[in-house]
């Protein structure tokens, strides 16, 4: 999976830059032009906090949850079990974080072309297919980025997926009957894949809002898991219990914050489930014992395998 999902992102990424080259020297004669209309058009694009969404709250509420990211969604944290080496692990991590550089520029100015050729679109997923419409883009490279996106959202669901049935056998199942088969669980495992495919499809079809806007949602509900995993690693006092508390009741503080239009202080919920959780785990910790000897073993054993590893 690691292979398919790096010849994705490669299709994916260079089909996106060549796309955009097309639209911006192909409209605008180049990057001057492009921002030269926009100065001329719409200048509160070109200023924080723009139109009036981008504010400093709305800012930190959705850049908080993807600072996290690679810790809190574990279809991406899984990803650390697979490098063959700590130096392999490194040239990953690196290249996640480039990569995400590089698109975040793609898609600024994929945005910012839509806004001035296409500026009464109804809703902002429509960019991407109206652009393509366009006489601007040839019709080759409008196939290419199309089979992009599918590689991008193939890469995404089948991670995602095969995450979800991994955590249900392995977590779930294999907890509850510590003594089940390797067979058993596997053939369990891929009973849950399909299942959870039909649900991914209905929820799809329920078209509820911007795709951006729903992905940061679930990283808002997903940042409840980071105090507990850094507490693991860095705090001998964290108990199971603050870890458990802190994940549900921050997990449904965070649905509540979300569904419920509920911003106290005018801050979204993607600070505050991370407030709450962080919180609950101190809180809740110092107020339980912990277990003092398997954390000493836990710590000497990871930080014995980070100096053997020249990490530390």
């Amino acid at each position: 999976m690691a292979w398919t999902d790096s010849l994705q992102a490669l299709i994916m990424i260079i089909v996106s830059s060549i796309s955009v080259l097309f639209v911006v020297y192909g409209a605008f004669g180049g990057f001057g032009g492009l921002f030269e209309s926009l100065e001329a058009k719409y200048p509160e694009w070109l200023a924080v906090p723009g139109p009036g969404y981008f504010n400093q709250a709305a800012f930190v509420a959705l850049a908080l949850p993807w600072f996290f990211f690679s810790l809190s969604n574990p279809q991406v944290s899984q990803r650390l079990f697979i490098p063959r080496s700590l130096g392999a692990m490194r040239t990953m991590v690196m290249g996640f974080m480039v990569f995400g550089f590089i698109y975040t520029f793609i898609s600024i100015i994929w945005g910012f072309s839509a806004r001035l050729l296409l500026p009464d679109l109804a809703s902002g997923d429509l960019a991407t297919p109206s652009l393509l419409a366009l006489n601007i883009i040839p019709t080759s490279i409008s196939l290419l980025v199309m089979v992009g996106i599918t590689a991008a959202a193939i890469s995404t669901i089948n991670s995602i997926i095969l995450t979800l049935s991994s955590m249900v056998s392995q977590d779930i199942l294999k907890t509850m009957n510590p003594v089940i088969e390797e067979s058993r669980l596997f053939s369990l495992g891929r009973f849950f894949v399909p299942l959870f495919a039909l649900v991914t499809f209905l929820f799809a079809s329920l078209k509820l809002g911007l795709i951006a806007i729903l992905s940061v949602a679930s990283s808002a509900g997903l940042l409840v898991i980071v105090p507990a995993i850094i507490g693991a690693f860095f705090w001998k006092r964290g108990t199971a219990a603050g870890a458990i508390t802190s994940i549900v009741i921050g997990g449904i503080a965070a649905f509540w914050f979300q569904f419920g239009g509920v911003k106290p202080l005018g801050w979204g919920p993607g600070v505050w489930s991370g407030i709450i959780s962080t919180a609950l785990f101190v809180i809740v910790s110092l107020l339980t014992t912990p277990p003092g000897e398997k954390a000493e073993a836990f710590m000497a054993y990871v930080n014995g395998a980070l100096k053997e590893n020249n990490a530390i």
